[in-house]
């Protein structure tokens, strides 16, 4: 869900004393004017350059002397962790970083949305949201003063396959904030008041989310995807009916349906030893018991036969958002760094194909890319970009010649050295924080791929040749059924969009808008 916050000006209210300021200001200069007038200075006597000593500062020894060169190129170590298990079956993935006196825990239970009966989309980021806001201990209150106390934070969300509690806190605080954690993850109360109060909150954000045309063709994408029976393929947060039936049994059903030791896994990253994390986590999660109910079983995904253009009108609105979809493969694929290492050429990278045509030579948009989302069962590839509402149908007929002279699998050796390049010096950056290692960790496990992953992936790019490139690019999106998604004030262009042979055109209307 796409929620932007925004914060009015309000004119200034200008005080007797402020305007007085400058009146003051000026009085003073003009005596200050009267003094020198009447007592002006001598003029200068000049003074030879060379009798003048040059400026000296502490610093100016070193200021003078040059930097001495580095001993060698510098080196990133990608995390490895270590792994480590529970007496009560969670494992535990520990990555030692004591540059800084900081831990990150980040608890991942290895259900989310994919657990959602059919009719209750958004029960997952709806428990999660409601963990911390309550245990049978503590109220919402004292959990926000517990980790205001300690220089914590916490929070719980809820991906595709997982959902996650993330705290971040201070080494010598970490006893303490792991009890706040703990209870948050096995303890939740689910009060009727507070489940009201988010309740108001969730609807209210759908109802913003129908005033981003972005978000609305991301829902929309997921149904074609992966069918109205999927729990992907509902929209993200559920649908205003569907919260509106959320009640606290659902909540403390999913929790208790999902939420065990043995599909749950616990990662550290930061200021900690491996043996420190056990004896603490032993602690804290030791007297955990019990076993998932069940196991997560998702129905069949429709088979794409033939493209689609979903439109949904949005009148008034300054942009359209274009957005073009097809069906992968798992995370785990040997296919899959070859993909990524492609999708830079096409979308992913500010000088990628798709950017430098629609934004750079047409200027039809701030930006267009396009993204590979691989999880454990799945993936899929997506372009996208806000378009100029009057260039909508131009921008789709570009993107379309873009993507299908993409799929052909031919790519340059610049573009492809270009692509690699990026893959391998983004990295540092991704993995820069003990955050995005504990969340990028608990990624691997979640999807099926080796701890060993990020420390491998600069060889693994290094190995893709063009000749892989056509073979993988051609295999999935040669000859794919595009499916498109155009969102905006799209009704006067719909003659323009039916000629693009973008397959079959549905309109769509939204649940919930005005």
């Amino acid at each position: 869900m796409i929620q932007i916050k925004i914060f009015p000006t309000r004119p200034m209210k200008t005080s007797k004393r402020q305007l007085l300021v400058p009146a003051l200001a000026a009085l003073s200069l003009a005596c200050a004017g009267e003094k020198s007038a009447a007592r002006a200075p001598a003029p200068p006597r000049d003074i030879p350059a060379a009798s003048v000593p040059a400026a000296t500062t502490p610093d100016a020894p070193f200021r003078a002397g040059k930097p001495e060169s580095l001993s060698g190129a510098l080196a990133f170590e990608a995390p490895v962790p270590v792994q480590r298990k529970l007496k009560n079956g969670i494992m535990v993935l520990v990555r030692e970083n004591h540059a800084i006196p900081l831990v990150v825990v980040e608890v991942a239970v290895r259900t989310g949305v994919n657990g959602e009966p059919e009719s209750k989309a958004g029960l997952s980021e709806f428990t999660a949201s409601m963990l911390t806001e309550g245990t049978k201990t503590r109220g919402p209150l004292e959990i926000a003063t517990a980790l205001e106390d300690l220089a914590a934070n916490l929070y719980a969300a809820a991906g595709l396959e997982a959902t996650r509690v993330h705290l971040n806190c201070l080494t010598e605080t970490l006893p303490s904030a792991l009890d706040v954690l703990a209870d948050v993850v096995q303890h939740p109360a689910f009060k009727a008041a507070d489940i009201e109060r988010l309740r108001g909150q969730k609807l209210t954000g759908l109802e913003q989310k129908n005033g981003y045309p972005g978000a609305i063709a991301a829902d929309q994408l997921a149904r074609l995807l992966y069918g109205n029976k999927h729990p992907w393929g509902k929209p993200a947060g559920g649908t205003p009916k569907s919260i509106a039936s959320i009640t606290a049994k659902d909540l403390a059903g999913f929790h208790a349906a999902w939420f065990h030791p043995d599909n749950t896994l616990i990662t550290l990253s930061g200021d900690v030893t491996a043996e420190q994390a056990v004896q603490l986590l032993e602690q804290k999660f030791g007297g955990w018991k019990g076993k998932a109910r069940a196991k997560v079983k998702l129905p069949a995904t429709p088979g794409l036969k033939e493209r689609v253009l979903v439109v949904v009108e949005r009148p008034n609105q300054s942009q359209s958002a274009v957005f073009f979809a097809a069906p992968l493969f798992p995370a785990a694929s040997p296919d899959a760094v070859t993909m990524q290492v492609a999708n830079s050429i096409i979308g992913g990278l500010f000088g990628s194909r798709l950017n430098l045509n629609l934004r750079e030579d047409k200027g039809y948009s701030y930006g267009v890319r396009s993204s590979v989302a691989l999880t454990h069962d799945d993936g899929t590839f997506i372009a996208s970009g806000g378009i100029i509402a009057k260039n909508t149908v131009e921008a789709a007929a570009e993107m379309k010649k873009e993507l299908e002279r993409f799929g052909s699998g031919e790519v340059t050796e610049a573009e492809l050295a270009q692509a690699k390049e990026g893959a391998v010096r983004s990295l540092p950056s991704a993995l820069e924080t003990n955050d995005a290692v504990a969340s990028a960790l608990n990624g691997l496990v979640v999807k099926g791929l080796p701890f060993d992953y990020y420390a491998t992936l600069p060889a693994r790019v290094a190995a893709v040749t063009p000749a892989e490139v056509k073979r993988v690019v051609a295999k999935y999106l040669g000859t794919t059924p595009w499916q498109t998604v155009i969102v905006g004030p799209v009704g006067p262009m719909e003659a323009g969009l039916e000629g693009l042979g973008l397959g079959k055109v549905q309109k769509v209307a939204l649940e919930g808008a005005k």
